[in-house]
Protein backbone atom coordinates (compact mmCIF):
# COMPACT_ATOMS: atom_id res chain seq x y z
CA UNK A 1 0.00 0.00 0.00
CA UNK A 2 2.55 2.43 0.86
CA UNK A 3 4.69 1.76 -2.18
CA UNK A 4 0.96 2.52 -4.01
CA UNK A 5 0.95 5.84 -2.65
CA UNK A 6 4.55 6.49 -2.98
CA UNK A 7 4.29 5.93 -6.90
CA UNK A 8 1.12 7.81 -7.29
CA UNK A 9 2.76 10.96 -5.44
CA UNK A 10 5.82 10.56 -7.28
CA UNK A 11 3.35 10.77 -10.92
CA UNK A 12 4.12 14.70 -11.03
CA UNK A 13 6.72 15.68 -8.55
CA UNK A 14 10.35 13.48 -9.38
CA UNK A 15 12.40 13.43 -12.61
CA UNK A 16 15.34 11.86 -12.41
CA UNK A 17 16.72 13.50 -15.75
CA UNK A 18 13.94 14.11 -18.48
CA UNK A 19 15.27 12.47 -21.45
CA UNK A 20 13.14 10.12 -23.34
CA UNK A 21 14.79 6.27 -23.07
CA UNK A 22 16.47 4.42 -26.35
CA UNK A 23 15.40 0.67 -25.27
CA UNK A 24 13.90 -1.31 -28.51
CA UNK A 25 12.81 -4.98 -28.56
CA UNK A 26 15.15 -7.37 -30.13
CA UNK A 27 13.02 -10.24 -29.68
CA UNK A 28 8.80 -9.53 -29.62
CA UNK A 29 9.10 -10.90 -26.09
CA UNK A 30 12.50 -9.45 -24.83
CA UNK A 31 12.78 -5.89 -24.23
CA UNK A 32 16.59 -4.58 -25.02
CA UNK A 33 17.87 -1.91 -22.91
CA UNK A 34 21.07 0.10 -24.26
CA UNK A 35 21.92 3.36 -23.88
CA UNK A 36 18.71 4.15 -21.60
CA UNK A 37 19.79 7.70 -19.69
CA UNK A 38 16.43 7.77 -17.42
CA UNK A 39 13.88 9.86 -16.92
CA UNK A 40 10.42 10.34 -14.25
CA UNK A 41 11.13 7.62 -11.82
CA UNK A 42 7.13 7.03 -11.62
CA UNK A 43 7.46 6.33 -15.49
CA UNK A 44 10.10 3.63 -15.02
CA UNK A 45 8.29 2.30 -12.18
CA UNK A 46 4.80 2.05 -14.09
CA UNK A 47 7.15 0.34 -17.09
CA UNK A 48 8.95 -2.13 -14.64
CA UNK A 49 5.40 -3.17 -12.84
CA UNK A 50 4.03 -3.53 -16.48
CA UNK A 51 6.78 -5.02 -17.79
CA UNK A 52 6.49 -7.26 -14.63
CA UNK A 53 3.27 -8.10 -15.25
CA UNK A 54 3.51 -9.35 -19.06
CA UNK A 55 5.83 -11.56 -18.00
CA UNK A 56 8.44 -10.04 -20.87
CA UNK A 57 12.13 -10.80 -20.52
CA UNK A 58 14.63 -8.16 -20.53
CA UNK A 59 17.83 -7.19 -21.90
CA UNK A 60 20.95 -5.29 -21.02
CA UNK A 61 22.97 -4.53 -23.51
CA UNK A 62 24.50 -0.96 -22.83
CA UNK A 63 23.82 1.72 -20.68
CA UNK A 64 21.05 1.70 -18.28
CA UNK A 65 21.31 5.13 -15.74
CA UNK A 66 19.12 7.13 -13.52
CA UNK A 67 15.47 6.19 -13.06
CA UNK A 68 16.37 2.73 -15.77
CA UNK A 69 18.04 1.56 -13.17
CA UNK A 70 14.88 0.33 -11.56
CA UNK A 71 14.39 -2.62 -14.21
CA UNK A 72 16.60 -4.02 -11.95
CA UNK A 73 14.51 -4.94 -9.65
CA UNK A 74 12.82 -7.40 -12.20
CA UNK A 75 12.89 -10.85 -11.81
CA UNK A 76 15.86 -12.56 -12.15
CA UNK A 77 14.79 -15.18 -14.05
CA UNK A 78 13.42 -12.93 -16.54
CA UNK A 79 16.76 -10.57 -17.32
CA UNK A 80 20.05 -11.09 -18.64
CA UNK A 81 22.95 -8.80 -18.47
CA UNK A 82 25.62 -8.41 -21.83
CA UNK A 83 28.91 -8.10 -21.78
CA UNK A 84 28.47 -4.16 -22.58
CA UNK A 85 25.87 -3.29 -19.70
CA UNK A 86 26.45 -0.83 -17.20
CA UNK A 87 24.09 0.49 -14.71
CA UNK A 88 24.69 4.35 -13.73
CA UNK A 89 23.19 5.27 -10.12
CA UNK A 90 22.63 9.12 -8.26
CA UNK A 91 20.17 10.46 -6.43
CA UNK A 92 16.89 11.57 -7.65
CA UNK A 93 16.31 15.25 -8.16
CA UNK A 94 13.00 16.64 -8.12
CA UNK A 95 11.32 19.71 -7.20
CA UNK A 96 12.39 19.54 -3.46
CA UNK A 97 14.69 17.90 -0.68
CA UNK A 98 11.18 16.27 0.55
CA UNK A 99 10.47 14.45 -2.78
CA UNK A 100 14.12 13.39 -3.74
CA UNK A 101 14.17 11.47 -0.53
CA UNK A 102 10.50 10.22 -1.05
CA UNK A 103 11.94 9.11 -4.65
CA UNK A 104 15.45 7.99 -3.40
CA UNK A 105 13.81 5.71 -0.67
CA UNK A 106 10.87 4.05 -3.30
CA UNK A 107 13.94 3.51 -5.30
CA UNK A 108 15.87 1.75 -2.69
CA UNK A 109 13.04 -0.37 -1.36
CA UNK A 110 12.62 -1.75 -4.98
CA UNK A 111 16.02 -2.72 -5.75
CA UNK A 112 17.03 -6.47 -4.90
CA UNK A 113 19.59 -6.79 -2.39
CA UNK A 114 22.60 -7.27 -4.47
CA UNK A 115 21.95 -4.05 -5.72
CA UNK A 116 21.49 -2.09 -2.43
CA UNK A 117 24.00 -3.79 -1.30
CA UNK A 118 26.39 -3.02 -4.19
CA UNK A 119 25.44 0.74 -3.34
CA UNK A 120 26.28 0.18 0.60
CA UNK A 121 29.69 -1.00 -0.64
CA UNK A 122 29.91 2.38 -3.12
CA UNK A 123 28.96 4.96 -0.11
CA UNK A 124 25.17 5.14 -1.48
CA UNK A 125 22.95 7.08 -3.69
CA UNK A 126 24.76 10.66 -3.87
CA UNK A 127 24.10 13.46 -6.75
CA UNK A 128 27.83 11.61 -8.44
CA UNK A 129 27.14 9.37 -10.38
CA UNK A 130 28.48 5.70 -9.40
CA UNK A 131 28.23 3.06 -12.62
CA UNK A 132 27.90 -0.88 -11.59
CA UNK A 133 29.67 -2.52 -14.56
CA UNK A 134 29.35 -6.25 -16.18
CA UNK A 135 31.27 -8.07 -13.94
CA UNK A 136 29.39 -7.55 -10.80
CA UNK A 137 26.20 -7.30 -12.34
CA UNK A 138 26.59 -11.01 -14.01
CA UNK A 139 27.77 -12.15 -10.67
CA UNK A 140 23.83 -12.01 -9.55
CA UNK A 141 22.03 -11.97 -13.20
CA UNK A 142 23.15 -14.93 -16.23
CA UNK A 143 24.69 -13.74 -19.29
CA UNK A 144 22.83 -13.11 -22.49
CA UNK A 145 23.60 -15.37 -25.08
CA UNK A 146 20.56 -15.74 -27.10
CA UNK A 147 16.87 -16.66 -26.76
CA UNK A 148 15.20 -19.18 -28.25
CA UNK A 149 11.31 -20.02 -29.30
CA UNK A 150 10.93 -23.44 -27.38
CA UNK A 151 9.64 -24.22 -24.11
CA UNK A 152 12.78 -24.82 -21.19
CA UNK A 153 12.12 -25.71 -17.45
CA UNK A 154 13.92 -23.15 -15.96
CA UNK A 155 11.53 -20.98 -17.24
CA UNK A 156 8.59 -21.53 -15.10
CA UNK A 157 6.28 -21.39 -18.02
CA UNK A 158 7.64 -18.54 -20.57
CA UNK A 159 7.51 -18.98 -23.63
CA UNK A 160 10.92 -17.94 -24.37
CA UNK A 161 14.09 -18.98 -22.69
CA UNK A 162 17.28 -17.43 -22.33
CA UNK A 163 20.08 -19.98 -23.64
CA UNK A 164 22.84 -21.47 -21.72
CA UNK A 165 26.12 -19.16 -21.88
CA UNK A 166 28.60 -20.08 -24.42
Amino acid sequence: MAIKVAVLFLTAIVPMKATVASASSWHPNVYTVGHDTGGYVIDYALKMRKMERSGRAIRFSGRCDSACTLFLALPEAKACVSRGAAFGFHLPSGSSAGDNRLAANFMLKTYPAWVRRWLAQNGGLTSQLKVMHFDYASRYLPECATVRNVRHPSSAGSQYAFADRD
